[in-house]
C-alpha cells in the first residue's frame, strides 16, 4: 500500500495541490476537445521520436525497470517495443482520461492513476522519466518550486537515473500559459541532488534535457565510474607505458 509523501524541503502542500488541480483540469479539457490526439497532451507532432530517444540515451535500458511520469496514452511504450527496448514498464499520469486510454490500448501494460507528490509508492524503478509534463504551468508563481519538488520526488524514485525535458527560455517566442526554464538553474538545482549531471540542448530548437544518474562513485582521476565503463580502450594509459625495443 503506497504511503503518504512528505516534502523535504518543506514545500507548500497547497502549492503544489493547486497546481496540479489546475493541470488536470487543463488536460481533461483538452481531452474533451480532441479526444485521442496529440493535441490533448498540448503536444506537438513530430516531436515524439526525438523526445523519447533522449530520454533512451540515458543508459542502458534492457532488464531494467523504467517508471514513466505524465505517460498521457502511453506513447513512450509504442517507441520502446518499436524500438525494441526490453524493459519492465509502469506509466502513470494524474489525468484518468490519460489512464483510461493507455490501458485500451496496451491491457497488459503497468498503468497507474497516481500523483507521486501525494503518494509514496513502496518501490523504485531503475530508470525515471518525463517527458512534456511539465511544460504547462496555470500558476507561474509556484511552478518552479514544483519543478524542484517534482525532480526530487523523482530521484527518489529512481536507481540509476532520471531524465526530464523542459521549454527552454532559448527562445524567441513563448505561449500564454507555457512555463520556460532557464538551463542554467535546472543545472545548479540538479546539482544539488547529484554531483552526475548532464544536460542536453542538441535534439530540439527549443527543448532541453537533464540528466541526473544515482551512482557518483569516480576513479582515482576523478572520472565518473559508470562513464568509464562506457570507454574503449584507454589509449593514455597504453602510451604511458615504456615500449619495447625490438631491435
Amino acid at each position: 500500500m503506497d504511503r503518504v509523501y512528505e516534502s523535504k524541503k518543506g514545500f507548500s502542500k497547497k502549492g503544489y495541490t493547486d497546481n496540479i488541480t489546475k493541470v488536470t483540469k487543463f488536460y481533461r479539457n483538452e481531452f474533451k476537445k480532441y479526444g485521442y490526439s496529440l493535441a490533448s497532451l498540448d503536444m506537438p507532432k513530430g516531436g515524439q521520436a526525438a523526445r523519447f530517444k533522449t530520454k533512451f540515451e540515458i543508459g542502458h535500458l534492457d532488464n531494467t525497470r523504467v517508471l514513466d511520469v505524465g505517460c498521457g496514452f502511453g506513447h513512450m511504450l509504442d517507441y520502446m517495443k518499436a524500438w525494441g527496448i526490453n524493459a519492465q514498464y509502469t506509466g502513470i499520469d494524474i489525468c484518468p482520461d490519460f489512464i483510461e486510454i493507455a490501458k485500451q490500448r496496451h491491457p497488459d501494460a503497468d498503468f497507474r492513476l497516481l500523483n507521486i507528490l501525494d503518494n509514496n509508492p513502496e518501490e523504485t524503478w531503475d530508470w525515471v522519466f518525463l517527458v512534456g509534463a511539465l511544460n504547462i504551468a496555470p500558476l507561474k508563481d509556484h511552478w518552479w518550486d514544483f519543478i524542484k519538488e517534482m525532480l526530487e520526488r523523482m530521484f527518489d524514485l529512481c536507481t540509476q537515473g532520471v531524465a526530464v525535458d523542459f521549454l527552454s527560455t532559448y527562445v524567441d517566442f513563448q505561449k500564454q500559459n507555457a512555463f520556460h526554464v532557464s538551463p542554467e538553474g535546472i543545472f545548479s538545482f540538479a546539482k544539488t541532488l547529484t554531483k552526475r549531471v548532464a544536460l542536453r540542448h542538441d535534439y530540439m530548437a527549443y527543448e532541453f534535457t537533464i540528466y541526473l544518474y544515482r551512482n557518483q562513485s569516480v576513479t582515482s582521476n576523478h572520472i565518473f565510474i559508470e562513464y568509464r565503463k562506457e570507454l574503449p580502450n584507454d589509449l593514455e594509459r597504453e602510451n604511458s607505458s615504456p615500449q619495447k625495443n625490438n631491435s
